[in-house]
């Protein structure tokens, strides 16, 4: 599970090959172009078009991804266009009266109007890129922080990353930057900085409640170019993997992990929410009408139980009232409790856009389906999912219980061991613990529910809403085809400290589940061992 966003263009420096044409086309293309594309909750990144001599380069400064030549691209006359197959994003647009209008698409799609930079501009280019720095909390503890700027011809946008906390894509505003001093403000985390140039870095002091020294030292982008991607490393520290079939369970456990060891499975607890969500379908408990506020009679928005399972409602990642601070950054979570979650459904504006990743969504939804029962959420999954299928060691790490059993020590994507997450009211976000075996009863309940083509399997997997070329995305999983055209269900989970994938074939034949205590980000190219069969 993430905090904010996830980048909406996978960082991605090598340079690939693409297929072009560019026919007689318009010179006055042959520019620099920059233009902001603009999300919900006040999300800006800056998408950069570079077209020189009749070939097309992508950046996106603010991501430190710069020069990308993408799968595709066509420059005829005034119009241009891009597609890039791995990033599962196209552009179409057209210059008129000096300015590139286009859309940008990207599994939902944005206007977008980019402009040329000026020979001034380009000179502000120096001060573009990622400036690192540690916060320091208090004398053992540092919090890391990288400042992203980008240029536009109006002036620079800024994000901020925390990656120990998982959260990306701060936006930034007021933001000021010359070769003396750089300042900001971030009113989403309230948060400001401001610092002066010295020694080679910027030094300034980082107002979030209370001001910390913070200093921001550019990274060259040859040294960001050099940094690969973290690759998923099940084994450094430990982990556990279950290929799944008809027949037989393949384990294989690293270091010293053996069946007992527990692992967070983060958002993989969504998939759980949705099962119950299709249970009480199936039953009649619910229906696709059902409301949150049938729940909470005095929320003013209208939201469907299944548009949360669906990531359609139109809710931010996380509620506005989360407090995210240096002092929370080990337990982000863990404080949220049933006061605030109903503070935050008084002043719900849900921004109905197609497709939106939403955590604080699944805490709703694990909090209603809770009330539907007259249980806790801890409680609601013992019931209808822990129990049932004898998954004796899983359990919802709740902030009141604190850790049990025989949780393993989570590390983050620096190797350094960080600690576990507690939840409260937005436990259904992703607040389960297992083990390998009970992650394998997970999983080969999905499997019976396939073979027997089950209506509660049907509920959970219909409709889907499509999200570009790669997928569509049902009650709370992921769906997808292999190489031979052979449909699967997916999902992934993140915590601080902790990853992990599960999947299973449409048909029943086959799944797995991977269980690593580091936080490392994987993707569906880590279902490999499901879907390549012996």
């Amino acid at each position: 599970m993430k905090l904010f966003l996830k980048p909406l263009l996978a960082v991605c420096l090598a340079i690939c090959s693409g297929s072009a044409m560019a026919a007689d086309y318009s010179q006055e293309l042959n520019a620099r172009w920059r233009g902001l594309l603009e999300f919900p909750q006040g999300v800006h990144l800056v998408l950069g078009i570079n077209i020189e001599n009749g070939k097309l380069t992508l950046d996106s400064p603010n991501q430190s991804m710069f020069g990308r030549v993408p799968s595709e691209f066509a420059l005829s006359g005034n119009k241009v266009t891009f597609t890039d197959q791995e990033l599962n994003a196209s552009f179409s647009g057209e210059l008129n009266a000096g300015v590139l209008k286009g859309k940008f698409t990207q599994g939902k799609s944005v206007k977008i109007t980019l402009q040329p930079l000026t020979a001034a501009d380009r000179e502000r280019l120096t001060f573009e890129g990622r400036y690192s720095g540690e916060l320091l909390i208090d004398g053992a503890t540092a919090l890391p922080l990288q400042l992203n700027i980008a240029v536009l011809p109006t002036g620079y946008i800024g994000t901020l990353d925390s990656p120990a906390q998982h959260s990306y894509n701060i936006p930034l505003t007021d933001v000021d930057i010359n070769a003396a001093r750089v300042s900001f403000a971030s009113p989403l985390i309230h948060a400001s900085y401001s610092g002066e140039f010295k020694d080679g870095a910027y030094r300034g002091t980082f107002t979030q409640g209370m001001e910390r020294p913070l200093s921001f030292k550019k990274t060259p982008l040859a040294e960001e170019a050099q940094v690969p991607s973290p690759k998923p490393q099940a084994g450094k520290h430990g982990g556990a993997l279950a290929v799944i079939t008809r027949a037989n369970v393949e384990t294989t456990y690293y270091a010293d992990h053996d069946a007992s060891t527990q692992y967070e499975i983060g958002s993989n607890t969504k998939t759980m929410v949705a099962y119950v969500l299709a249970q009480m379908l199936t039953e009649g408990r619910l229906n696709s009408d059902s409301q949150v506020a049938d729940f909470w009679p005095d929320v003013p928005a209208q939201l469907r139980l299944v548009d949360l399972a669906s990531h359609h409602s139109g809710l931010p990642r996380l509620p506005a009232n989360l407090a995210l601070t240096p002092e929370t950054f080990a337990d982000p979570y863990a404080d949220y409790g049933q006061a605030e979650l109903h503070a935050a459904l008084q002043d719900l504006n849900p921004q109905r856009d197609g497709y939106q990743y939403s955590n604080f969504a699944y805490g709703i939804l694990g909090e209603a389906l809770a009330r539907s029962a007259s249980v806790g959420f801890a409680e609601l999954l013992q019931h209808r999912v822990f129990a049932p299928l004898q998954m004796q060691d899983a359990y919802v790490a709740l902030t009141a219980r604190g850790d049990q059993g025989n949780l393993v020590q989570g590390y983050n994507v620096a190797d350094k061991p960080v600690s576990a997450w507690h939840f409260d009211a937005l436990a259904g976000a992703g607040a389960v613990v297992a083990t390998l075996p009970d992650m394998v009863k997970y999983l080969q309940a999905m499997l019976q529910l396939a073979r027997d083509d089950s209506a509660l399997l049907a509920t959970m997997l219909n409709p889907a809403s499509e999200l570009g070329p790669c997928c569509t995305h049902p009650l709370g999983w992921m769906l997808g085809e292999d190489a031979q055209g052979r449909a699967y269900a997916w999902h992934g989970g993140m915590t601080a400290g902790f990853t992990s994938i599960i999947g299973f074939y449409l048909d029943g034949s086959r799944a797995m589940v991977l269980l690593n205590n580091q936080s490392i980000p994987l993707g569906a190219e880590a279902l490999a061992p499901m879907l390549t069969t012996p």
